[in-house]
């Protein structure tokens, strides 16, 4: 029996669990195992650090409640009234692709919705605490991509969902980002030295986001070693607009650079200063490769002629590729 003289002081309010860890149980249904630390293993470690640094500028709470309150419910409202829903009839082909994602990323299979926009090809997710994971794909971008590409941009925004970004990309705008577009209600920010900070901070955190997406969607992928083919054809494509598309992207190149990268220890790695954006993101997209994490969650894969490396190699390898020590990550 409840003794109120005895809990007098008891607050049920600290009880509530608001943690990372809370998000994925809410959002997940059965890869506990792949939980370290509070993250899911696969995830780029500064991914992770770097949210949580965003998360704690003081200006964060007032654009993190708009988002919540304001930006989300309208947004998925808009798309209740502008979209079709993929199912078994309409857009079967992106309905299999995502059942297949959710399942070799082991979440819940997220509601897909496609846009009428043929000269549009855009591809983004949205979900948080109190709105249900949901992507949304243009038919521009279904109708220009092959299934290998469209299974991989699935891929990546199901690790969106999976990791919890939708929350800061739709932040992006408040500071001036341009990223998919504007903010629903930006409110009245101030161009001060915090404001100034955390659009730094987001920018920086973007780039390390998309490493983060792109082994989710290599996960995905029936053939992982397609990805650098994939990542080059979605670029000479304009589907990146964030890294720009002014410089072509030699893929040969790119991979006999990897050939010499791979085999140089991570103290040795010297990236030139020539490596665009892109490049940098598809050779540390290329280290996920031989690591054993991807095998951990495609045990149908065979890895017997792959020497992987662990999750920690992988991370010192990837964060000298991005140059995202000398970022301050």
């Amino acid at each position: 029996m409840f003794d109120a003289s005895e809990n007098a002081e008891y607050n049920p309010l600290l009880d509530i669990e608001t943690s990372f860890a809370a998000y994925l149980n809410a959002r997940t249904r059965s890869f506990k195992s792949h939980i370290v630390g509070g993250m899911v293993d696969y995830a780029f470690d500064a991914d992770f650090s770097v949210k949580q640094k965003i998360t704690a500028f003081s200006a964060w709470s007032k654009v993190y409640k708009n988002i919540i309150s304001k930006d989300i419910p309208n947004k998925v409202k808009r798309l209740f009234q502008s979209t079709d829903v993929a199912g078994s009839l309409k857009f079967p082909e992106i309905y299999g692709i995502v059942q297949v994602c959710a399942e070799r990323l082991q979440i819940s299979v997220p509601t897909v919705y496609v846009r009428n926009a043929p000269d549009k090809c855009e591809i983004y997710s949205i979900t948080s605490e109190d709105v249900e994971p949901c992507i949304v794909v243009t038919t521009g971008l279904s109708e220009k991509c092959t299934k290998d590409e469209l299974r991989f941009l699935i891929g990546c925004e199901c690790g969106h969902i999976q990791n919890n970004h939708c929350i800061f990309t739709m932040a992006a705008p408040y500071f001036g980002i341009d990223l998919y577009e504007e903010a629903e209600d930006p409110g009245n920010f101030e161009k001060g030295s915090s404001a100034k900070q955390i659009a730094g901070t987001i920018s920086e955190w973007i780039k390390l986001m998309d490493i983060t997406g792109d082994r989710a969607g290599m996960i995905c992928l029936n053939d992982p070693q397609a990805y650098p083919m994939i990542m080059a054809g979605l670029y000479n494509k304009g589907i990146f607009s964030f890294y720009g598309s002014e410089k072509a992207l030699d893929l040969n190149e790119l991979l006999d650079q990897y050939e010499i990268l791979h085999k140089t220890p991570a103290r040795s790695i010297n990236i030139p200063e020539s490596c665009s954006p892109i490049e940098r993101r598809i050779l540390a997209g290329l280290e996920f490769l031989s690591c054993d994490l991807l095998y951990n969650w495609r045990a149908d894969l065979d890895k017997n002629d792959i020497h992987t490396i662990n999750k920690q190699a992988l991370e010192v390898r990837c964060e000298i590729i991005l140059d995202a020590v000398k970022g301050g990550v």
